[in-house]
């Protein structure tokens, strides 16, 4: 067994054959890096964009169950007001609690729209315009032969 008497740390300069070459191979690599950071940052907007969506479904399903459960109170009401064969009562009970029906079916569908266009929060518009750029790149030496 011959024991040498090197290390593996190079202690000579690059050669200028090296040094190009390093050279030319991030000049090549700078407009990719450069267009996958730019996609990053364009699935990152469209991403938060959805959340933000569906944020604000959730906000206004729940204000839909709020008012879900204002109606049930107001649907108890209107039972009691008619076991008392009131007419004035019942009467206004069963107006404002048709308004709050209305009102927890509209906030409710909105809600429901909103949810289900941001989840799953998919930067689908960025997928596609990377798709396509992929596609243009293929077909564009292609068209140069």
């Amino acid at each position: 067994m011959s024991t040498t008497d090197h290390d593996d740390t190079p202690t000579a300069k690059p050669s200028l054959r090296d040094t190009v070459t390093a050279g030319l191979v991030q000049k090549a690599l700078e407009p990719v890096l450069r267009a996958v950071r730019d996609e990053v940052a364009s699935a990152r907007r469209e991403i938060g964009e959805r959340i933000d969506g569906a944020r604000t479904g959730l906000v206004l399903t729940g204000i839909a169950v709020g008012s879900a459960l204002t109606t049930l109170v107001l649907l108890a009401g209107l039972v009691v007001a008619l076991l008392a064969l009131a007419l004035p009562v019942w009467a206004a009970t069963a107006v404002t609690f048709v308004l709050f029906a209305l009102v927890t079916a509209v906030l409710f569908a909105i809600g429901v729209r909103g949810i289900r266009r941001g989840v799953p929060p998919v930067p689908a518009d960025t997928v596609r315009a990377a798709k396509d750029r992929v596609t243009h790149a293929a077909d564009a030496p292609a068209r140069r032969d």
